[in-house]
């Protein structure tokens, strides 16, 4: 009571304390910060030769132009990054070639006659046509300094910006394009290359004739490999490989058992539901929308839904591994197709409904033709100008609000108006198809999903547990994981900003992965000490698995080395099968006979037919460049090898003797393919060759 006493008296010192003590947190996060954020502050995400790409524009670019995105947030994130190293990498270079997009040219591309491809695709109408209705009305708004509305402004000056971006780099590869010629050997050369053709008889011997254990593959053939390709595995950035152990969950006889239990009790409540609607939603069920053909209902009470009475409660049944029930709310005789007509009033025009309103009084007052008001009023030109006819459509063709009215409402002769994303439509059915007599159903489904419990995810989840609580290498998390029979995953090599990991999908998780791999802590041969949680891909709130992973091996940036290249998968295959090529070309020195080759190795003869060079490949092998240039050059008299290929080792006899092709007189159409090859090289290397000369610094792993 003393201390309270005095602590009371002397407030002030526990105010000060208070203080100091939220200061130490706030100075201990700054000075973490600091630490995390060396090469740039805490709004950076990246440096295009010096210059700063901000947060702050990322996230409002990203919250603005991709708000409807049903991609992935992290592809998302890849693409709004790579909008803004390039709008960097273009704006430099215009300004050091003195390019611009002036206003006159900018309100061209916005609003004139020569549309934007951004503007086009954001702004275009049911014909995927520009919207010039839309453009125009913005226009008018802009000009009239009505555009006041800050999100749509923002919006606007962003797009702006990406319409400048595409502009002033197809003028910076319409100039380097320019440049190009296509001297007369070269036409020669494309022409060849698409019209001389060959066929011939070939044989291949696997590499897997060869095992692993007879190809034993040393550092000198690495270092052999690298001095023939000192380039082919140079890093631009550094590279990391994860090796992971999944543990899948799975539901449990007792978990099933639940579920069927919780599916029960609601089935009552189902039978004596004052509002079968209210009942539903608040258990989590669902309404069909419409009336289902009986094909369609689900197959194990397809029979019961379409013959019990209406009102009757069926199940529980199993369907997609969950326990359902049924309620058979009505039936009635549904068309397979139905024809209309319609007239659309876009939302954006003034009095789009009032508008459909005054269309529908003139009809049903008949002081008007559909046709005629349809031609004169309707939006949508492709039906306009047939009176808005749509000609016959099944169900399910239209968007839900107009199949709604077409399918299960109308009669024919009536007008009924109905509100969808395209704007008011005015909808008369004309005629019906009807295919079957049966009826269709409209019913209620309440669903369990069997799905593990929490006391099965805790035990899968031990396991994880176990494991890596007993190692501390790689290495001996390997052998564990051989003991209990379970394979090792291996990922490709992982660059900092990668969201994808192997089976394991694009998700938050395989992302936190990398995120450790990348860690500074992170060593090679090294586990992570904490369990990876995956969330049910289909949106279950369970556990869907549990991973654990190891670091196998950092390729840092720069030249390859002996050490990276034998860490590379995809180098240390080539390797490997340089040597079995080796192998396999020595036991056939001398070999002449493809039959009898073919029986030694227990392969087939086969037959390419009208193969040219720019193909390249073969019927029954794949891309095989160097194996078809040997065809060309070889003669009918005998076969030609052994050949190394991609895929293991050929020979190869033409059936005849190749005739080259006679040149054309004109040559001109194949200077233009050539050219247009070298220009589309040009618009995809052209980026990727600025991006790599100004030294771009990417910081996104901080964030994400």
């Amino acid at each position: 009571m003393a201390l309270i006493g005095t602590i009371r008296k002397n407030g002030w010192i526990l105010i000060t304390l208070m203080t100091l003590a939220l200061g130490g947190f706030i100075l201990m996060e700054i000075i973490q910060n600091a630490q995390s954020y060396r090469s740039g502050d805490v709004n950076t995400m990246g440096k295009v030769g010096g210059s700063e790409i901000k947060r702050s524009d990322f996230d409002n670019y990203e919250r603005y132009i991709y708000a409807n995105s049903q991609n992935s947030p992290y592809a998302v994130r890849n693409s709004v990054w790579n909008y803004f190293v390039e709008k960097e990498l273009v704006g430099s270079l215009s300004e050091e070639l003195g390019l611009n997009v002036g206003t006159e040219e900018l309100s061209d591309l916005q609003f004139g006659n020569n549309i934007s491809p951004i503007i086009a695709e954001r702004f275009k109408d049911a014909n995927g046509q520009p919207n010039r209705a839309t453009l125009s009305s913005i226009k008018a708004a802009i000009d009239g300094g009505e555009f006041t509305d800050p999100n749509n402004r923002l919006y606007w000056s962003i797009q702006e910006k990406e319409v400048q971006k595409m502009r002033l780099q197809s003028k910076i590869v319409s100039l380097v394009s320019k440049g190009i010629f296509t001297p007369a050997w070269q036409a020669e050369q494309a022409f060849r290359e698409s019209n001389e053709r060959a066929s011939f008889l070939y044989t291949r011997i696997p590499f897997d004739k060869v095992t692993d254990d007879e190809a034993k593959v040393t550092d000198a053939d690495y270092s052999a490999y690298l001095k023939e390709n000192p380039k082919l595995y140079e890093q631009q950035e550094e590279t990391r490989v994860i090796q992971y152990v999944s543990f899948d969950v799975f539901p449990t006889s007792e978990d099933s058992v639940s579920a069927l239990k919780n599916i029960m009790d609601l089935a009552s409540g189902l039978r004596g539901a004052a509002n079968d609607t209210a009942f539903v939603l608040s258990n989590d069920g669902v309404i069909d929308p419409g009336y289902t053909q009986v094909s369609g209902l689900p197959s194990l009470v397809s029979d019961s839904l379409s013959r019990l009475p209406v009102g009757t409660v069926v199940g529980p049944f199993m369907d997609n591994g969950a326990w359902n029930l049924a309620k058979i709310l009505d039936r009635k005789s549904v068309p397979d197709s139905v024809k209309a007509r319609h007239i659309l009033i876009r939302a954006e025009v003034p009095g789009a409904e009032a508008t459909i309103d005054s269309l529908k009084g003139l009809l049903e007052q008949g002081k008007a033709k559909f046709d005629d008001l349809a031609r004169a009023n309707s939006n949508d030109p492709g039906s306009a100008a047939n009176g808005g006819d749509l000609g016959f459509f099944p169900q399910g063709a239209m968007v839900p609000e107009f199949n709604e009215v077409c399918f299960f409402k109308a009669e024919k002769g009536k007008y009924y108006k109905v509100s969808t994303q395209f704007g008011w439509h005015l909808i008369e059915v004309t005629d019906k198809k009807f295919t079957s007599s049966a009826p269709a159903v409209k019913a209620a489904y309440l669903r369990r999903a069997i799905e593990p419990s929490r006391a099965t995810q805790a035990e899968v989840r031990e396991k994880a547990i176990q494991i890596i609580e007993s190692c501390n290498t790689l290495e001996e998390m390997s052998k564990k994981v051989e003991a209990l029979g379970i394979a090792m995953q291996t990922s490709a090599p992982l660059r900092s900003t990668d969201f994808q990991l192997g089976a394991l999908g694009v998700n938050d998780e395989a992302r936190e992965m990398v995120r450790w791999a990348f860690d500074k802590k992170a060593r090679k041969g090294g586990i992570s000490k904490e369990v990876f949680n995956f969330r049910d891909p289909s949106g279950g709130y369970f556990d869907s698995k549990y991973v654990i992973a190891g670091l196998q091996s950092i390729v840092p940036k720069g030249p390859a080395t002996l050490e990276t290249i034998k860490a590379n998968p995809s180098a240390s295959r080539e390797v490997k099968n340089r040597k079995k090529a080796e192998i396999l070309t020595s036991k056939l020195k001398g070999s002449t006979d493809m039959a009898a080759i073919a029986v030694t190795f227990g392969v087939t003869v086969d037959t390419a037919e009208n193969i040219t060079l720019l193909q390249a490949a073969l019927p029954n092998g794949g891309p095989e460049p160097k194996v078809v240039g040997a065809a060309f050059s070889a003669s009918a008299s005998s076969a030609k090898g052994p050949i190394a290929g991609n895929t293991g080792v050929y020979f190869v006899q033409p059936l005849a003797d190749r005739k080259p092709a006679q040149l054309p007189g004109d040559l001109t159409l194949f200077r233009r393919q050539a050219a247009s090859t070298s220009t589309s090289t040009v618009r995809v290397g052209l980026i990727n060759s600025l991006r790599k000369a100004a030294g771009v610094e990417d910081f996104r792993s901080r964030f994400y």
